[in-house]
């Protein structure tokens, strides 16, 4: 029931483990779950937070990735679609839901309405969508009254399709929770140092307890890397004179107010290259993306630039010439790193190169992942545990997570919340829906919380879409242990309510200190740190 970070320490130090995860990323949250649920002693570990990079950065999106249709991948929209329609209405349904887009068509630029509807026909054929959820085509007139703010220059018509959406860090960290509940040792802030072979194989990893500062010897028969944009520098402690892997492409998603941008409708836009930028409202705030430009900086450092913002505001401008937006107009901003299959620099654009993923093996056994898409996760994690099942001579099997819910969609266990169901009446009903909605059948744990301490019950903030007994639940439960953890991770209010986020950070800070021990400095800098942190996502020179 409770993530145990000093438990899950004792035991990498005094166990040989089956498998090591490097990276606690979808794709390393995912093999660990799949791992532990098929029986495997499972060790994953990350250094940095749950979810710290990439898989807290999307686009937000649980979709076939309609785009790939034209560039003929089409096993990896299948692939996807089917995976999608699984999360939605199987395992994760409290976390992955139903979004409508209207995709306008321009004359002169990308699909024609002939070509969209044959897609999107196609589309919904490999998704096994019910006829009620059919995309549906529309003449010019009805897409301007679908959405009176779009561009009418060269306007075709359109089309309405059904695609889903989720919190991509919740969903990485139920993989986490779920790979817990079924006997893993995981931990974050927990830093591989070096590997070391025996026999010419890895036998080991030396690694550092970034929170208590000690360093000791993790000891497994197999060692995955999933470490996404340092996978290449996990690669090097094995073999320093490995060759990249993998090819970093830097996408950027830019969050605005309702008010300044107040469209109808999530609408997918195209600029003149054929790229596609998703305009989605979620509640009071706007998410806009995304970019696709190489990258060769440092991967802790992956940032919005002022030319990423201009070429956002640019489609924005292009297709919605009625709303006039400014820099000045962001709420905040994210980007993360794609890890492509890389080839010749120069072979293709970003956007262009294939979106499945990298796997590799090297002489002494070391397995790497990287890149694919969010939204297949749990497919190339069981192609992975199916691999490591064979190495250590176990029978493969049946894969136990095609039909088995995430932790916040099955039933707790026997005692695991008592009086839960009389805690969540018991808390106002706005705050028992916050609570379903982000943690499912798990919400009856944090409504105790709240039920015991009625002021654990109040916003964060002003209109904040969270309660105080989240953070009481984050630091006892879900191993968060700092501010930032709490209003980006475990919550997403960071990039889904950032005014609001910034504005409960205080509080966070003091109910974190209180848990934690924190002394009066360290209460200031978390506040100072998460604040300096959201001012320079929308104050970009």
């Amino acid at each position: 029931m409770t993530l145990n970070r000093q438990k899950s320490l004792a035991r990498f130090r005094d166990e040989e483990f089956d498998l090591a995860v490097i990276g606690a990323g979808i794709n390393g949250a995912a093999v660990a779950r799949d791992a532990a649920m098929r029986g495997l002693r499972v060790a994953l570990i990350d250094r940095g937070d749950f979810a710290c990079a990439t898989s807290s950065r999307s686009s937000k999106l649980i979709h076939g990735g309609f785009r790939y249709l034209p560039q003929g991948q089409l096993r990896l929209v299948y692939a996807a679609l089917r995976e999608r329609e699984r999360l939605r209405h199987l395992t994760a349904p409290h976390l992955v839901h139903p979004i409508q887009f209207l995709f306008p068509v321009y004359r002169g630029r990308g699909f024609n309405r002939f070509t969209m509807a044959m897609g999107l026909t196609l589309y919904d054929l490999f998704a096994g969508m019910p006829f009620k959820e059919w995309h549906s085509s529309l003449n010019a007139a009805e897409v301007r009254e679908t959405e009176p703010a779009l561009c009418r220059d060269g306007l075709t018509g359109g089309a309405m399709y059904f695609d889903a959406w989720a919190d991509d860090a919740r969903v990485t960290f139920e993989n986490v929770l779920d790979a817990d509940l079924h006997g893993a040792a995981v931990a974050n802030y927990l830093a591989v140092e070096n590997l070391s072979p025996s026999n010419g194989k890895i036998a080991s990893a030396g690694v550092r307890d970034l929170l208590g500062g000690v360093s000791h010897e993790l000891r497994a028969k197999t060692f995955l890397n999933a470490a996404g944009p340092w996978v290449d520098e996990v690669r090097r402690m094995d073999d320093p004179l490995s060759k990249p892997s993998v090819r970093l492409t830097k996408g950027v998603h830019l969050v605005f107010a309702r008010t300044v941008l107040p469209v109808r409708e999530s609408i997918v836009l195209g600029d003149e290259r054929g790229r596609i930028v998703f305009v989605m409202p979620h509640d009071r705030y706007v998410l806009v993306g995304t970019t696709d430009t190489d990258y060769a900086g440092d991967p802790a450092n992956v940032r919005t630039e002022p030319d990423d913002i201009e070429y956002l505001l640019a489609v924005l401008a292009e297709s919605l010439p009625g709303i006039k937006l400014k820099n000045a107009d962001l709420a905040t901003s994210f980007a993360g790193l794609r890890a492509l299959v890389r080839a010749e620099k120069g072979a293709a654009a970003p956007s262009a190169v294939p979106r499945e993923e990298v796997i590799l093996e090297s002489s002494s056994g070391l397995i790497t992942v990287a890149g694919g898409k969010f939204t297949t996760h749990r497919e190339i994690a069981q192609k992975l545990v199916d691999l490591v099942m064979q190495r250590l001579g176990r029978p493969v099997g049946v894969c136990p997570t095609l039909a088995t819910p995430f932790p916040g969609a099955r039933p707790l266990g026997a005692g695991e919340a008592p009086g839960g169901d009389a805690a969540m009446r018991s808390i106002p009903a706005a705050a028992a829906e916050i609570l379903k909605a982000r943690y499912g059948t798990r919400a009856p744990l944090v409504a105790r919380i709240a039920a015991g301490r009625p002021e654990l019950a109040e916003p964060l903030s002003r209109g904040c879409p969270a309660i105080a007994a989240e953070v009481v639940h984050a630091v006892g439960i879900e191993m968060a242990h700092s501010v930032g953890d709490f209003l980006i991770r475990r919550t997403s209010l960071s990039w889904r309510s950032p005014v609001e986020a910034e504005a409960a950070a205080p509080a966070v800070a003091r109910i974190m200190a209180a848990e934690l021990g924190w002394d009066r400095a360290r209460e200031d800098a978390e506040v100072a740190g998460f604040t300096h942190d959201q001012q320079s996502r929308r104050a970009i020179a």
